[in-house]
């Protein structure tokens, strides 16, 4: 039924889908703009924190139900764009589609485990699932690492954007690789607990906020990215131990690139693999049961299959989200031998722990607050230190990483170093010494580039303080704090 269809013009790229959706409301959801959806960044803040603050904006907040830290925004006033936030800023929230937030839930990941990211820019699930494997200590602003994700992704601009996103959120127990995913099958072979394969696709699930969404889906593009997803799937599939959960997912609307795709992995591996179904790990409780129904029809319709297997596709008019699709894989078997390869060094060097310890407790006596925790590690690279985790540190790759680690300090000289922006935003909010509160005026100035007034005998770094949130570092002198909050974040504000 399938090749019929594509053999039939026609003058939308939505109307093969009218055998087995509503086309007019499919259609009108396409034209319509995306609800906004915020998640709530559980490393640096907690979801009471969260709604106190939207109560404050006069925000009405509905929890996304597949994500209980993410929530649908409305506003009445819409003068200032919720991505200049302060919160958003600070890396407390993260803007992120709902049904993005989808593929992660699903995943499932836990603390102590080992997690890849397959296609992992701009960075919004890498963060997702390093919130969900870091889990909360005693203090709100306190978290304790747990496992290790591998965040890879092939596009060097793509690796920035990746990067910028694990800094401004705190991510601390993350290795960055730059490899295509294909490489993961035969040089990481049953290396992770879980794998995401969130695949590229020809995004025509994006159309309500990208109206060039719809420009590449061509039956020709749609068979490109159909051919690459089954090796990414099959790599990921690989890459992943017995016992290991792979989600597949897209933000495409073909049934080429989702339903076939995953159907063509689990004939090639019958007996290897098994498909979950969604309703096993919170599907109905999240009402999702007519997605499943959705995608059960596209593969009677649409592929000719008389047994449809339970995945699941968001159509836009459904949920009122973007279009999305995603399905749960469990491997039984082994797929392909490992094969012994040699773990080479981090581009990033333990410092001595003599030396991290001095660190350490230099940075506890100034400020009253600690920023390194147990189970935790300092690294050096050039004159940055980084922050980041045993766990990752004792985690082997065959490939020099790309990056791996949080901002932690900048070396001043052989005896000094200066707090990251980073740190300073994810722990500082504790300070009780060599911190500043600031008031709206101050705030204000700060986020525009000035620098405040302060009282003449405060002196050197200080932390700056707004309300529980800690905004930054400045250099007290001559009366005025020097502003060192960075070029990005005062230009968004």
């Amino acid at each position: 039924m399938l090749q019929s269809m594509e053999r039939t013009p026609h003058l939308h790229p939505f109307d093969r889908y009218a055998p087995y959706t509503d086309l007019p409301a499919l259609l009108a959801a396409s034209d319509r703009p995306l609800r906004k959806s915020m998640r709530v960044n559980t490393l640096k803040s907690s979801i009471p924190a969260f709604l106190a603050w939207a109560e404050r904006r006069k925000w009405e907040v509905t929890p996304v139900p597949w994500c209980p830290e993410a929530f649908f925004i409305e506003r009445v006033d819409r003068e200032e764009a919720l991505g200049k936030d302060l919160l958003h800023l600070l890396g407390h929230t993260y803007m992120q589609e709902a049904a993005s937030m989808l593929p992660v839930a699903l995943l499932d990941p836990k603390p102590g485990e080992t997690v890849l990211d397959m296609s992992a820019a701009p960075g919004s699930k890498t963060t997702q699932i390093a919130g969900r494997m870091q889990g909360k200590a005693a203090s709100a602003k306190a978290t304790v690492a747990g496992g290790v994700i591998v965040a890879n992704d092939v596009q060097e601009k793509r690796l920035w954007t990746l990067k910028s996103s694990l800094h401004r959120l705190g991510v601390t127990n993350v290795v960055v690789t730059k490899k295509v995913g294909q490489w993961f099958s035969k040089n990481m072979t049953e290396r992770f607990d879980r794998v995401l394969c969130d695949a590229p696709c020809t995004a025509q699930g994006t159309a309500r906020k990208d109206s060039d969404a719809l420009t590449y889906c061509s039956l020709e593009n749609i068979g490109k990215m159909a051919r690459l997803q089954r090796e990414l799937l099959e790599s990921a599939v690989n890459a992943a131990k017995v016992g290991g959960t792979i989600v597949y997912s897209t933000c495409t609307l073909t049934p080429e690139e989702n339903e076939e795709v995953v159907r063509s992995i689990l004939n090639k591996y019958i007996d290897q693999l098994e498909i979950v179904d969604p309703r096993s790990i919170g599907a109905d409780a999240w009402g999702l049961g007519k997605a499943i129904e959705d995608s059960m029809l596209v593969q009677e319709k649409a592929l000719g299959v008389d047994s449809p297997i339970p995945l699941l596709r968001l159509w836009p008019q459904t949920y009122d989200t973007e279009g999305f699709f995603a399905a749960v894989l469990r491997k039984r078997a082994p797929t392909r031998a490992p094969i012994e390869l040699d773990w080479e060094p981090y581009e990033e060097k333990p410092l001595p722990r003599s030396r991290q310890r001095e660190i350490a407790g230099v940075l506890e006596e100034r400020y009253g607050v600690a920023f390194v925790q147990e189970g935790e590690l300092l690294l050096e690279r050039g004159d940055q230190l980084l922050l980041s985790t045993g766990e990752v540190g004792g985690f082997g790759l065959p490939v020099h990483d790309y990056s791996l680690g949080l901002p932690f300090a900048r070396r001043l000289d052989s005896n000094r170093v200066r707090l990251s922006q980073e740190v300073a935003t994810l722990r500082g909010a504790g300070a009780t010494k060599n911190a500043l509160t600031l008031n709206d005026a101050d705030l204000n100035t700060l986020l525009h580039g000035g620098d405040p007034m302060c009282a003449g005998e405060l002196r050197g770094d200080v932390l700056l303080l707004y309300r529980d949130l800690c905004v930054g570092s400045s250099l007290a002198q001559e009366g005025k704090l020097r502003n060192r909050l960075p070029r990005w974040m005062v230009a968004k504000a």
